[in-house]
């Protein structure tokens, strides 16, 4: 027995598993609310599962775009990432669902709908080779501009950012008969600086996270959309982790995708007098105009049942909304 313990002092690694390093990317900044609580998470994953599994995290968009990152997964250049739905729609295209305009009234209704469809997008990622770990997202969305725009007339006379690949904003700006400049989002802000662009849309949070609120004088209210997301992994890599860790990981996952959240929503709050304070003027859209785009919107809803989701899910979805309205 004592040349055991013997050994063991000598050799305190051997026998122990290997620690996997989960390489993780996200498009937060370093120092912003997403990546401080991100930070948090990985010292929790590290101690519960005593040093074994831990992230290597790569912020701020160092490892490209959205879609840059899900192809790295693919070829296991990075393992996980936390993703918009822009993101998460390149693997699982109806999760694009919880986006469309014009269909959320507030966060109870968010939270009624994405709990109860969790499950059916778990099972839709995994047939995608991914594990689905849990929900974050990036709040409701404004667009902000250097003109004012309060009208649908406004929106056809600037250069409005769209994300390059996303097929929900182009079926909106072909609708709306916008004509946007699509870029990838870590270009955006030197388009903003250039003029190649002049508007864009995000959640207040992100506007300032990312510093694009500099470039512009205006943000339109209401919100027109949801920003969800989510955080997703590689099977392959989430299958080396032991059944024990598998489960640490979700639990622990599962703690901090509602911090993110709560988190989220309060900043973005925040954040609308952060944008004041720095002389952003909030312009409003008639009740009129509004009443015009969603019934535009609600057209766009229907073209893209049976190209980015199913009627069935879509349905689905919209009953869970009328339930969470219920009193």
């Amino acid at each position: 027995m004592r040349y055991i313990i013997l050994f063991l002092m000598l050799f305190p690694h051997m026998g122990m598993a290997k620690a996997i390093e989960i390489k993780l990317s996200i498009l937060a900044p370093e120092g912003s609310t997403w990546m401080n609580i991100m930070n948090e998470f990985n010292k929790e994953l590290e101690k519960e599962t005593k040093g074994q599994v831990k992230f290597k995290v790569y912020a701020g968009g160092v490892s490209g775009d959205e879609l840059d990152v899900i192809r790295k997964i693919r070829i296991g250049q990075i393992h996980a990432g936390g993703f918009t739905g822009v993101g998460l729609g390149q693997v699982v295209p109806a999760v694009r669902v919880l986006e469309l305009p014009f269909i959320f009234k507030n966060y109870k209704e968010v939270d009624y709908v994405t709990s109860h469809l969790k499950s059916y997008f778990e099972g839709e990622f995994e047939k995608k080779g991914f594990v689905f770990l849990g929900w974050a997202e990036a709040g409701f969305v404004n667009v902000f501009s250097t003109n004012p725009i309060t009208t649908l007339e406004d929106f056809k006379k600037v250069k409005m950012w769209a994300w390059e690949g996303d097929p929900l904003v182009k079926a909106l700006a072909d609708a709306y008969k916008v004509v946007p400049v699509p870029l990838s989002i870590t270009d955006v802000l030197t388009s903003l600086q250039t003029g190649l662009i002049d508007s864009f849309y995000a959640p207040p949070l992100a506007a300032i996270a990312l510093q694009w609120f500099t470039k512009v004088k205006y943000m339109t209210r209401p919100e027109l959309a949801n920003a969800t997301g989510g955080m997703i992994m590689s099977k392959k890599q989430f299958d080396k982790l032991s059944a024990e860790n598998q489960k640490i990981l979700k639990d622990v996952t599962i703690k901090y995708s509602a911090k993110i959240i709560e988190a989220t929503r309060k900043d973005n709050e925040k954040s609308y007098e952060v944008l004041k304070k720095n002389g952003i003027k909030f312009v409003e859209i008639s009740q009129k105009e509004l009443e015009g785009m969603a019934k535009t919107s609600e057209k766009v809803r229907q073209v893209l049942t049976g190209k980015l989701y199913s009627k069935e899910l879509l349905d689905r979805m919209m009953n869970l909304i009328q339930e969470a309205r219920k009193p």
